[in-house]
């Protein structure tokens, strides 16, 4: 089962991979208000 960007099934709890992977591509911040952006983002 998928919820809020978790799997669930009887083995645990793991992050979904296709968020990780969306995560990972995404390109480097360059600029102040970039990287702000992201750490809003990212709590």
């Amino acid at each position: 089962i998928s919820f809020l960007g978790h799997v669930i099934s009887s083995e645990g709890i793991a992050v979904d991979p296709a968020k990780v992977d969306a995560v990972l591509q995404w390109s480097t911040s360059e600029s102040v208000a970039e990287i702000r952006s992201f750490l809003g983002l990212a709590g």
